[in-house]
This record gives C-alpha cells, sequence and structure tokens, in this order.
C-alpha cells in the first residue's frame, strides 16, 4: 500500500444556525477581523447576522465588499491591502468559491510583505498569516479544506491556482440556512459543481482507500439531493444533503485531487466570467465519460448512486447508466447543457484549453493528457 498522509488545518461546524458560533471560533482575542464578502450577498440576512454578532461582543468588523464574480488578482490585492492595513486578528470570507480563495490569500499573506503577482509566481508566503474562517454560500468549494486557491489573473486572464496556508485557528462553517437564498436552478447547479469533485477526485490518480471512502459517499449524498431538488425544488430541508456531501468533497479532495472538468471551468470562469456552477452542469457528463475510458470499474461502481443499472450487470453497461442517469437528471432540470450556450466561441477557447492544462492537478488524471487532448474534451462540451 501506498504511503498515506492527511492534514486538516481547519476547525468544521457543520449544522443548521452554525454561524451563530463564529465568535466562539474567534476565541476573546480577535478584537478586530476583516469581512470579504461577496458584493451580491452584502445585504444578505447571513451577512447581517454575522454583522451583528460581532457588534454585540464589542468586535470591531472591517468590511471589504468589492470582490464579486469577476474578482482578480488585482482586487485580491487591494483586499490585501486592507488586511495589512487594519491588522486583523482573523478574515472570515463569505461567498462562493471565488471570495473564499480571495480571502484566504488575504489571510495568507496579511502579516507578510510578498504581493499577490509573487504568490502567483511562485513565491510561497514570507510569514505566516492569520486565521481565516470561511462560510460558503453554496455546497461546492473544492479547496475548502486544503491550502490551495484559485485566482483570476489580472495580467492575462488565466485561473491561476496557488498556496495559501493559513494559521492555526482557521476554520470553516458550513451552514444550510446559510446558503437558503439559492434558487432551486442555482442549488442544483452547484450540487453539480461539487458531484464533478467528487467524480474526479474518485477516479484520480492520486485517489487512495481514504478519498475513495469518501467520495463515493459524497457522490451518494449529492445525487440524492439533486434528487430532491427535482422533485422538491423549494423544500429547504433538501439542502442539508447537499451540505454534507459538499463537505465529503472537500474532505476527499484534501487527500486527492480534482480533475479536467474542474480545470476547464476555472480557466473559462477566469477569462469570461461565465459562472463555474453552470460550466459544471455542462461538463460533468463528459468528465465521466472521459473518466470511464481510465477508470471504468470506478465508474461504473457509481450507477448505485444514479440508477439504472442491475449491481451484478458488465462494467460497461453499469458506467454508461451512470453516465445516463446523469443526463436524464440535468434533462429534467432544463438547465445549459452545451458550452455554446454560453455564447463562447471555439476559437477563442484555444487558450483556455492552454490555461487548464497548466493547473497543477491536471498531472492527477487516470490517464496523461496534452493541451489537445483538453481541446477535444473542451469541443466534446461545446
Amino acid at each position: 500500500m501506498a504511503d498515506f498522509r492527511l492534514r486538516i488545518g481547519a476547525e468544521i461546524q457543520l449544522g443548521p444556525d452554525s454561524i451563530l458560533k463564529l465568535p466562539l471560533l474567534l476565541g476573546d482575542k480577535a478584537e478586530r477581523v476583516l469581512l470579504v464578502v461577496d458584493p451580491a450577498l452584502s445585504e444578505s440576512r447571513a451577512v447581517a447576522r454575522a454583522r451583528a454578532l460581532f457588534e454585540e461582543r464589542g468586535l470591531k468588523a472591517i468590511a471589504w465588499e468589492e470582490g464579486g464574480a469577476r474578482a482578480t488578482s488585482a482586487r485580491a490585492e487591494e483586499c490585501l491591502a486592507l488586511a495589512r492595513g487594519s491588522r486583523p486578528k482573523a478574515v472570515i470570507g463569505i461567498g462562493g468559491v471565488r471570495t473564499l480563495s480571495l480571502a484566504r490569500v488575504a489571510a495568507a499573506l496579511a502579516n507578510g510583505g510578498r504581493s499577490i503577482d509573487q504568490l502567483m509566481d511562485g513565491a510561497p508566503p514570507d510569514k505566516e498569516g492569520v486565521p481565516f474562517i470561511a462560510v460558503p454560500t453554496s455546497y461546492r468549494d473544492p479547496f475548502l479544506l486544503s491550502e490551495l486557491a484559485v485566482l483570476a489573473d489580472a495580467r492575462d486572464g488565466s485561473a491561476r491556482l496557488v498556496s495559501a496556508p493559513c494559521a492555526r485557528g482557521s476554520a470553516a462553517v458550513l451552514d444550510p440556512n446559510v446558503m437558503e437564498g439559492l434558487s432551486p436552478k442555482l442549488a442544483a447547479s452547484c450540487v453539480l459543481d461539487a458531484l464533478m469533485h467528487a467524480v474526479e477526485g474518485y477516479v484520480s490518480a492520486r485517489s487512495d482507500f481514504f478519498s475513495d471512502l469518501v467520495l463515493e459517499r459524497a457522490a451518494v449524498s449529492l445525487v440524492a439531493a439533486l434528487d430532491a431538488i427535482i422533485a422538491r425544488p423549494d423544500d429547504p430541508a433538501v439542502r442539508q444533503d447537499a451540505v454534507q456531501g459538499g463537505l465529503l468533497s472537500a474532505l476527499g479532495l484534501a487527500s486527492s485531487s480534482a480533475g479536467l472538468g474542474t480545470a476547464v471551468a476555472f480557466a473559462v470562469n477566469a477569462r469570461f466570467g461565465v459562472p463555474k456552477s453552470s460550466l459544471a452542469a455542462v461538463l460533468l457528463p463528459w468528465t465521466l465519460e472521459n473518466a470511464a475510458r481510465g477508470r471504468l470499474e470506478k465508474v461504473a461502481s457509481l450507477a448505485s448512486a444514479f440508477g439504472g443499472a442491475e449491481p451484478d450487470a458488465p462494467a460497461a453497461e453499469r458506467a454508461d447508466a451512470t453516465v445516463e442517469g446523469l443526463r436524464m437528471r440535468l434533462g429534467k432540470l432544463k438547465i445549459p447543457s452545451r458550452l455554446k450556450d454560453f455564447d463562447l466561441q471555439l476559437d477563442r477557447l484555444v487558450e483556455t484549453a492552454a490555461n487548464a492544462r497548466a493547473l497543477d492537478f491536471v498531472n492527477y488524471l487516470p490517464r496523461l493528457v496534452s493541451t489537445d487532448d483538453v481541446f477535444d474534451f473542451i469541443k466534446a462540451a461545446y
């Protein structure tokens, strides 16, 4: 058996109203915190509750709300400047993947002298940062329990994966009530994004006995959540499976690795601003088909989650049932099914393919791929 090592440097709080535990996570020494908030959430109930919690306890909360879906490394530099000027004892990120990545980087570099560009170019932080608390507002941050973050490079529009280790005391707060503002279609897209992460980690060359157990369970929870959203789109109770599945997906990826669909989604999102969750809904079936070529048995083992095949059927038949079960659910959701539905031009996606191939986790696919292979994958989904 290969050597196994797992390090998770964050305390995890999961459950309804767990956001109320933020002051406990900060302790009695964090008299000043920096809130990095997606501007679309600035008036949300979750942010209002967080601010009220701090004010009631005499804590000073400095808010930065200038990121958003198209936040680039230039915006991250502005957030970092505020972090260094205000000298917070902790950084709290409230939002989606892009906002949490930006907040994590600000926390990691807050006490040092490195710039965002230097970090993206490979220079590690020169001093220990401050604790970072992630409050995700969707179900699908693949880096929630790792030291990784993704930024859109303002210099060339590419997606860049960086290592941003934060100080002891970091945490993740997963509160289903914080995610109540997601529309049924957006919630379904976010679940599909988390499911893509789980599938990619499950078939990755970095997978091990631990990630296999966790990610297979993540896939089961996420498919159940997707079915519940399709059947009862307005039922708030369906969020619980999605939150648990998203956490399991992130936990599995702390030991394994994301894959090609995630790389392409990050690259397209960074360059063209298409929401990553929407891209995942398009790319996931192609990700499953691509994975079946190198990890047939693993894709076949997911058929029980998606339904549609007998347990003793041949592996190829069960793998086909997995893909067809997914496509059937996508048809019910009536969401975009092709990249061209986002008004993307195929000839402009060549650079995107090169950017996706350059992301480190693409090196851990079931089989090695070239930039041409990545572009072929994009063309299939186009």
